[in-house]
C-alpha cells in the first residue's frame, strides 16, 4: 500500500512489526524481504516519487571544505541516490575486512564470507549478471589481460548495473504487498525511547504540508545515508542527551568519502589492441570495467590503503614537462599565490615553448589515440576527527541542520601515488608503455584533492564494532545499548575499501533483514 503523507491523513499513529526509515536502495531492499510475509512493515520515505526542490532542501547544511554541496550529493526521493548513480558495482575485497596494522581503526567484526551469500542476492537487485568479480571467471577476458606480477598489482573489476533506479523498478511491488505501507513525503524527525533509552518506543514523523504522526513498531531500522543517519541519532536526544548510540561520542565520527583524483596516464607502445580489455566495457551482454590496484602483498609492503586505477579517457598527445609547468603557473594565478619554484616553471615553459604550442594544438585538434588517462578510486583513511555534527540552524521541519567537517588524509594521496608507481614498474616490465603520474600526487599538501567531483559515497559515521567503545553498531547492525534499533547504511562501514558501496550496502541490508526475521521478530502464532 502506498500513501502520500503530503495529502493524506493516516491518524495519530501507525503500528507495524518493522519501521524502516529511508526509502533508498537499503530501505527498499529490506522492505522487499518482508513483503508478503507474516510481518507488517512501514517504510518511511521523506520524498515522493519525483524530485522536489523543497524536500531536497531538507538536506541543506554546511560542508566546511566546500568541495560539494550537501543538497547535491544525495537525493531525497523514493529510490534515493539510485536516481542518479552510475551503476558501478563491486564487493569489498576479503582483505578490506581485516585489521591492518598500518591502517588506523581498521578491521570489521564480520568477514567477507559472512556477506558472500547476501552479495549474490544483491547482484539480482541491481539487475546484474552472475556474481563474478575475478578476471579468471570471465573466459573472454582471462586470456587477454596483462600478466601482472601478483607481488605488485592485481586486477580490479566492476560490473555495471543498467543502472537500476530502485524507486522506479520496485515501487509497484511495494505498492501491491498487503503487509507493507509505503508512506511518502514522511520525514522521521525524532526517535523516542523509554526512560532508560534502551528501547525505542516510537518514531515521530512529519510532512512539509504540516501533517504529523508516529510509528510504533517492534524493531526500527535507520536506512539513511552516512550523513542523515548520524543526524537523526544525534537529534534524538530527549532521553540520552548526546543522542542515541552515542555514549562514547562516536556517532557522526569517522566520515569517509572515496577520493578519485586524476592519477595520470599511459602512452602505449604495444598498440591499442593489447589494452582493449581495459578501455572497452562490453563483454557479451554484460558491461564490466577492468582496472588495476595494489595487491594485498604490495599494500602490506608499502603501508598503503586499497586502491584502484581505471581508464578515464583516451590521450591523443604526449604530455610535456613544459605543459605541466604552464598548468602549475595557471593554478597559482587562480589561487593568487606565487610558488617558490615559479622561476624554474617559467623557464621550463620558455625553454620548450614549441612543445607548449604543439601540445595546445593537439589538445584542441585531437589526433589518433596514443594512450589513456587513469582515474583513481582509493580507500579513505578512517579518522575520528572527520565528523558530522548538528548545527544550530534548523530546517523547515524543525530539525537541526548538519555540519560536515572533514579532509582527506596524506595516506590517501600516498596510496594513489604509490599505486601509479607500481603501475609504471609493471608496464615497463611488460613493455606496455610509459606511465606519467599527476604531479599533484607528489606534493605534500591537499591540492590534489581540490576540485574533485566527489562520488557522494558517505560512509563510516555509525561504524560497526563488536566493542561499544570503538563503534556505534554491532556485527548485526544493532545500535549498541538500544535493543530494537538497527542501521542499514554505508554509515556502518568501519573502512571503505576502494569499491563503490552500493553492493555492500545491499548485502548488509539483506543480511539484517534475515537476522530480524529469524532472531528478532519470530512470527507470532495465530491467536498469540
Amino acid at each position: 500500500m502506498l500513501i502520500d503523507f503530503k495529502t493524506a491523513e493516516v491518524g495519530k499513529s501507525l503500528q507495524a512489526d518493522v519501521c524502516i526509515i529511508g526509502g533508498g536502495a537499503a530501505g527498499i531492499a529490506m522492505a522487499r524481504e518482508f513483503a508478503n510475509t507474516g510481518h507488517t512493515v512501514v517504510l518511511l520515505e521523506s520524498g515522493g516519487l519525483q524530485f522536489e526542490r523543497d524536500v531536497q532542501n531538507l538536506y541543506a547544511g554546511t560542508n566546511v571544505r566546500g568541495d560539494f554541496s550537501l543538497t547535491t550529493s544525495r537525493f531525497r526521493m523514493l529510490g534515493g541516490t539510485t536516481f542518479v548513480w552510475g551503476g558501478w558495482c563491486a564487493p569489498l575485497d576479503e582483505s578490506d575486512f581485516h585489521k591492518r596494522d598500518w591502517v588506523p581503526y581498521s578491521g570489521w567484526p564480520i568477514t567477507n564470507a559472512d556477506l558472500l551469500p547476501h552479495y549474490r542476492r544483491a547482484q539480482v537487485l541491481c539487475q546484474l549478471g552472475r556474481y563474478r568479480y575475478s578476471v579468471a571467471e570471465w573466459p573472454s577476458l582471462a586470456g587477454k589481460v596483462l600478466a601482472l606480477d601478483p607481488n605488485n598489482l592485481a586486477h580490479r573489476m566492476w560490473q555495471l548495473s543498467p543502472p537500476t533506479e530502485f524507486g522506479e523498478t520496485y515501487v509497484a511491488e511495494l505498492r501491491k504487498a498487503p503487509n507493507v505501507t509505503l508512506l511518502l513525503n514522511a520525514t522521521a524527525t525524532e526517535i523516542l525511547t523509554r526512560e532508560n533509552a534502551q528501547t525505542v518506543s516510537e518514531v515521530r514523523v512529519a510532512s512539509l504540508s504540516g501533517r504529523r504522526t508516529s510509528v510504533r513498531a517492534r524493531a526500527y531500522v535507520v536506512a539513511c545515508g552516512g550523513i542523515e543517519t548520524p543526524r537523526l541519532l544525534l537529534a534524538s536526544n530527549r532521553i540520552a542527551s548526546g543522542g542515541l548510540g552515542n555514549d562514547h561520542d562516536l556517532v557522526g565520527r569517522f566520515f569517509m568519502e572515496h577520493p578519485h583524483p586524476n592519477a595520470g596516464g599511459v602512452l602505449l607502445t604495444q598498440g591499442l589492441e593489447s589494452f582493449r580489455p581495459y578501455s572497452e566495457h562490453q563483454v557479451g551482454a554484460e558491461k564490466v570495467v577492468v582496472g588495476f590496484g595494489p595487491s594485498v602483498q604490495a599494500q602490506h609492503r608499502l603501508g598503503i590503503l586499497n586502491c584502484s586505477l581505471a581508464v578515464e579517457e583516451p590521450i591523443h598527445f604526449e604530455p610535456s614537462d613544459a605543459w605541466d609547468s604552464l598548468m602549475k603557473l595557471g593554478r597559482a594565478v587562480e589561487e593568487s599565490t606565487w610558488p617558490a619554484d615559479a622561476g624554474s616553471l617559467v623557464l621550463s615553459v620558455l625553454r620548450d615553448l614549441d612543445d607548449v604550442i604543439r601540445e595546445g594544438y593537439l589538445r584542441w585538434r585531437q589526433g589518433p589515440v596514443r594512450g589513456y588517462s587513469f582515474t583513481a578510486r582509493t580507500e579513505a583513511t578512517p579518522n575520528p576527527q572527520n565528523r558530522v555534527t548538528l548545527a544550530a540552524e534548523r530546517d523547515a521541519l524543525g530539525m537541526n541542520r548538519v555540519r560536515l567537517d572533514w579532509k582527506p588524509a596524506a595516506l590517501d594521496r600516498i596510496t594513489v601515488a604509490r599505486t601509479v608507481s607500481l603501475l609504471a614498474q609493471e608496464f615497463g616490465r611488460l613493455g606496455v608503455g610509459r606511465v606519467k603520474i599527476n604531479g599533484l600526487l607528489l606534493e605534500d599538501d591537499l591540492r590534489w584533492s581540490e576540485g574533485l567531483s566527489w562520488f557522494g559515497h558517505h560512509m563510516g559515521t555509525t561504524r560497526m564494532s563488536s566493542d561499544p567503545q570503538t563503534g556505534v553498531v554491532d556485527a548485526n547492525c544493532r545500535v549498541h545499548g538500544v535493543d530494537n534499533l538497527f542501521v542499514a547504511s554505508s554509515a556502518v562501514f568501519p573502512t571503505s575499501g576502494f569499491a563503490n558501496p552500493t553492493l555492500t550496502i545491499l548485502a548488509l541490508s539483506l543480511r539484517l533483514a534475515d537476522h530480524l526475521k529469524s532472531d528478532v521478530l519470530p512470527v507470532r502464532a495465530a491467536g498469540a
